[in-house]
């Protein structure tokens, strides 16, 4: 007869999850297309460089957990193994999908990390500030 009385908000958490995905995905692939600007791979595009970040995910972390599991054995060189396959595809989907080369794709790619990286550094520095003043 009547829903559980969270299920709106939990609806609503849900589709805010999606939402924030959906925006961080726009904002990653904004950064890539640029990067991929920026060191002349006249193919970029945002909706490419979308495809290429989830394809790049999920290709990247099948293989890079297959090559993982497989070299187990090894310890913790298994685990940098199954890293560098994962980055390797990563890279891999890059070139596919701008239609590029190898030293292009890995440039475009590593812009894009370092940029990424100093966007959540200064978000996480703006938190912190932000974190000072809700708690006098």
């Amino acid at each position: 007869m009547y829903g559980h009385p969270m299920e709106p908000a939990l609806t609503g958490l849900g589709t805010l999850a999606l939402f924030g995905f959906l925006f961080a995905l726009f904002i990653a692939g904004l950064i890539l297309a640029f990067s991929a600007k920026l060191v002349g791979i006249r193919d970029a595009s945002i909706v490419g460089a979308m495809v290429a970040i989830v394809g790049g995910g999920i290709l990247g972390a099948i293989v890079g957990g297959i090559v993982a599991l497989v070299f187990s054995i090894a310890g913790p060189m298994g685990v940098a193994l199954g890293w560098l396959a994962f980055m390797i595809t990563y890279i891999w989907v890059i070139k596919v999908v701008f239609h590029t080369d190898w030293l292009r794709a890995f440039l475009a790619w590593l812009i894009a990390i370092v940029v990424e990286i100093l966007i959540a550094g200064i978000l996480s520095i703006a938190g912190i500030a932000t974190l000072g003043m809700l708690h006098p």
